[in-house]
């Protein structure tokens, strides 16, 4: 792969400094091989400036080369920069070549044939060019970089090989609880907590919450994947996952991908150039679902971490992600934002569907973030990766601020037709559907039923365990409902950060459609489960 100036020089001056290359020979093919094995270093060096933009530095690996070490140092304290590789693969758009990054908060790593750093993957060491990539998120004067190569030799030693996938934990369907957003060491800002699980203590930490499943989305990276079965014991599911983290644009959260795929981050909005290595987001959600996962935005509508490609998602339905985080940490202002958008996507018709997660980076943290605050409750075929994947995808969830917090089963019907959470009920504008909503451990709090973005039934429970039925027409165009359960506030004086909303529970919607069923419908609602809460005992309750 060859690189322009102006892709090397990306807004700097680049240089490289050779070490010493006594004891090296020609291949006769460009490339060197050594006949002693002392380390070669290389220095490379470029001044970054701004926001917002990406540094490359290519540098020539030998053949023969089994590891090499990178260490990064900048010449300003206050610029925040991020440190990535890429092998002679490549860096363009999700290149094989890639290897692994950090963001600011780690700025050395090393790869080689048999191990790696974490968040970085071992592998093959192919002869050519190498590039190391350098994210600036932040250098607000001109910043010199400084990156160190040194490539060693030696015995290959022996290849590599990542453990098995994660198989199938409970061969039943039923209602299964998980956490969609975590982060494991291998994130480097989650490492720089300093209380960061590995996926073994999120397997821990889920035995003790009350959760059946948890998706490994790291930062850009997929080394936590490597050994998840093993990870996680015989009871609990670490689903392979990935965040893509779109420094400058938003972030999602990927689930269900298979050990060892990764995806790219590098995607641009509609509206702005297209930069070399880049792609629109419709070409990360294309690959991301030949890899069969579940996409959602991540804390769409949070701050600088907003989901800035609405642009793309209103012009090309491609450009749609399947999933819609309204719910990220403790219920605060911006996941009633996140809320109103995705109520705006039902009412045109999107076919988007609700989940929450802790975003949980480190357990000792002044946020107020816990393992499972909120849930992602799923009725699945199995506790097994695909067969959650698949109740994401088709809706057949709810969502819920603790592990044991309250429970919404949502169904409706028509004469002969009958589905839960997820489904879609047929009929002509103005045919009354039935609406029926079971809640429990909400004695104190109000049911709402919404559609089209408004309430249309309000019911106070008196009770832990109360069904309520109302109607709701068909909309002329069509529609949507789905409920929600509501508390009251949880200010925390003392921590503002901390404090949580009056959300308790809300639904995916069920979906009310103009026209007859398709063919071979068959009338289907998941039963409600015989057990109040977790399915674990060991699991506390009241948390």
């Amino acid at each position: 792969m060859s690189l322009s100036r102006r892709d090397l020089l990306h807004g700097a001056a680049g240089a490289v400094t050779l070490g010493t290359t006594s004891g090296w020979t020609s291949t006769g093919n460009g490339q060197t091989a050594p006949v002693t094995a002392p380390p070669r270093t290389v220095v490379l060096t470029a001044t970054v400036s701004g926001t917002g933009s990406y540094t490359r530095l290519p540098f020539q690996v030998p053949t023969g080369t089994t590891r090499i070490d990178v260490r990064m140092t900048k010449s300003e304290p206050t610029a925040a920069l991020g440190i990535g590789l890429f092998d002679a693969r490549g860096d363009d758009y999700q290149s094989p070549g890639f290897r692994g990054i950090y963001g600011e908060e780690r700025s050395q790593f090393f790869v080689s044939t048999a191990a790696a750093s974490e968040a970085f993957m071992p592998g093959p060491m192919p002869a050519g060019q190498w590039t190391v990539l350098v994210p600036v998120f932040r250098a607000p004067i001109p910043t010199r970089v400084t990156v160190e190569v040194t490539m060693s030799f030696g015995p290959q030693g022996a290849p590599f090989r990542p453990g098995p996938k994660p198989g199938v934990v409970l061969d039943e369907p039923g209602w299964y609880r998980g956490d969609l957003h975590c982060h494991t060491t291998a994130s480097s800002d989650a490492w720089s907590s300093g209380s960061a699980m590995t996926p073994a203590q999120w397997a821990d930490a889920c035995r003790k919450a009350g959760l059946d499943f948890v998706a490994m989305t790291d930062h850009n990276v997929v080394s936590q994947n490597y050994f998840l079965a093993r990870d996680a014991g015989v009871d609990v599911l670490l689903m392979p996952g990935e965040e893509m983290t779109n420094w400058f644009h938003g972030h999602a959260t990927v689930s269900g991908i298979d050990i060892g795929q990764w995806l790219d981050w590098r995607q641009t909005p509609l509206g702005l150039p297209l930069p070399s290595g880049h792609a629109r987001i419709r070409d990360f959600l294309r690959v991301a679902e030949g890899m069969g996962a579940y996409v959602a935005a991540a804390h769409p509508a949070g701050a600088h971490l907003a989901w800035r490609f609405t642009a793309d998602a209103e012009t090309d339905p491609a450009s749609r992600v399947a999933g819609w985080e309204v719910w990220t940490g403790p219920w605060q202002p911006d996941d009633e934002a996140s809320l109103a958008t995705w109520d705006h996507m039902l009412g045109r018709g999107w076919r988007v569907n609700a989940n929450g997660g802790s975003d949980l980076h480190g357990v000792v943290n002044d946020g107020g973030t816990a393992v499972g605050l909120p849930t992602t409750v799923v009725y699945a075929d199995r506790l097994a990766t695909r067969d959650v994947v698949a109740a994401l995808k088709a809706g057949r969830s709810f969502i819920t601020r603790t592990p044991d917090g309250v429970e919404i089963y949502l169904s409706a019907a028509r004469p002969g037709q009958a589905v839960g959470v997820g489904g879609t009920v047929y009929g002509a504008p103005g045919d009354p559907v039935t609406v029926t909503a079971q809640v429990r451990r909400g004695g104190g709090m109000r049911l709402v039923l919404i559609s089209g973005g408004t309430p249309v039934f309000t019911r106070p429970l008196a009770g832990d365990d109360e069904t309520v039925q109302t109607v709701v027409p068909i909309p002329a165009a069509g529609g949507y409902v789905r409920a929600e359960v509501r508390g009251i506030p949880r200010p925390n004086p003392v921590n503002p950060k901390a404090s949580q909303g009056d959300m308790e529970a809300l639904t995916n919607p069920v979906r009310l459609v103009v026209g007859d069923p398709p063919p071979g419908y068959v009338a289907a609602v998941p039963p409600v489960p015989s057990q109040v809460g977790p399915r674990r005992t060991s699991a506390t309750p009241g948390r």
